[in-house]
């Protein structure tokens, strides 16, 4: 005959089961939270909301961004008044570190790695596809080839330049007619980018030349003779032109590179060109906010592009950072003036890489970093 057990000692067997297996779910539910307040609270930095007109895809909720430590020395000596940031190809973050007369190198980890001595006050730095470093200071484009330790002069702009005097055309009958009258007793190359194509034995610059308003292209012939091919981007009001150009950046595309090119002056101040035959690719329409922008962008300093080829300005006068589409759209701003992590004052220069928006805040003797958490093609 089959035993039964008592009904009490069921219940209880029930009870201790049913009390083991809620003891259990607690203990899971813990864990995850737990979990969630971990990650919550480890993050790299303050996340910060910016504005934007354009949802995320799939939500509504708005672009953001998380301000990262920034950095302010580089191997014991702080920043003073540093000019420019970039990203080589070789994948390092090099600075111009303007007061204090070097160029310096760092990991994206923010890692300090070495100081390259041999500028005067350079203004701006960038990377060739041989792993060449390039700077612009004064007169003066400075390189330093991949095995030396220390930057020579490249080539040296006429310290004297003819006065020039440029009549802007008149847009308005009777209402605009001015005479600007150029200051050119000094040359100033504010900025350089190379042909980011693959090269050989030679290689091609873009050098902005303030002093003479226009976007000077130079061929290089190792080890040291550079000569001038002439305009690429010529002086002049309209698209496809430039007056006081103050940064250029060129990057590959499927068929070739582009320029990308801002200046101080204040219409079109941001442009973007076919390297090829520097024909202009953002029309002049009532959606290329780039161009006009509602008055958005005040000087523009320096541009740089992402992955999905977005645009990033900084803005010395506005003390912001602004976002563009590929064709022109303006997608956000952000910052303002004073010494906090997402404040600026007077930006000069702008790199990025991995997600990741470098701006030289050189009022405030910095490198500052921005995390880009929803950055897709716009």
């Amino acid at each position: 005959m089959k035993k039964r057990r008592a009904p009490f000692t069921c219940i209880q067997d029930k009870w201790s089961c049913g009390a083991a297996k809620d003891e259990n779910i607690k203990m899971k539910k813990i864990s995850v939270l737990i979990l969630i307040l971990l990650f919550i609270f480890s993050g790299c930095g303050k996340r910060i909301k910016l504005p934007t007109n354009i949802p995320q895809p799939g939500a509504g909720t708005q672009d953001s961004v998380y301000a990262l430590p920034g950095w302010t020395d580089a191997g014991g000596l702080t920043f003073d008044q540093p000019q420019d940031v970039h990203v080589g190809f070789d994948g390092f973050v090099y600075i111009a570190d303007t007061g204090n007369d070097r160029i310096v190198k760092f990991d994206q980890a923010g890692t300090f790695i070495a100081r390259y001595e041999g500028v005067k006050h350079p203004w701006s730095v960038s990377q060739d596809r041989l792993l060449r470093l390039l700077v612009t200071g004064g007169n003066t484009i400075y390189i330093k080839l991949k095995d030396k330790e220390t930057f020579d002069s490249l080539y040296a702009g006429p310290d004297i330049y003819d006065t020039t005097i440029i009549v802007h055309p008149d847009t308005i009958e009777g209402l605009l007619d001015t005479t600007y009258l150029v200051d050119t007793t000094a040359t100033s190359y504010k900025a350089i980018a190379p042909d980011p194509r693959p090269v050989s034995d030679y290689a091609t610059y873009f050098v902005c030349d303030k002093t003479r308003n226009q976007i000077t292209r130079f061929i290089f012939h190792e080890p040291d003779e550079l000569y001038s091919l002439g305009a690429a981007v010529p002086t002049g009001f309209d698209l496809g032109e430039t007056m006081h150009p103050s940064g250029v950046y060129t990057y590959l595309t499927a068929t070739g590179f582009n320029l990308l090119f801002c200046q101080t002056y204040y219409r079109a101040c941001v442009q973007l060109l076919d390297g090829g035959d520097f024909s202009l690719l953002i029309p002049w329409t009532d959606s290329s906010e780039i161009y006009w922008g509602n008055w958005i962008i005040g000087l523009a300093e320096d541009v740089v592009v992402d992955e999905h080829e977005n645009i990033f300005v900084v803005d010395s006068e506005e003390n912001q950072m602004h976002k563009f589409s590929r064709n022109g759209v303006h997608i956000l701003s952000f910052g303002k003036e004073g010494t906090e992590e997402n404040e600026f004052k007077n930006p000069k220069g702008i790199a990025y890489a991995n997600k990741i928006v470098y701006v030289a805040d050189t009022g405030n003797n910095r490198i500052l970093r921005f995390m880009l958490s929803t950055d897709f093609p716009h």
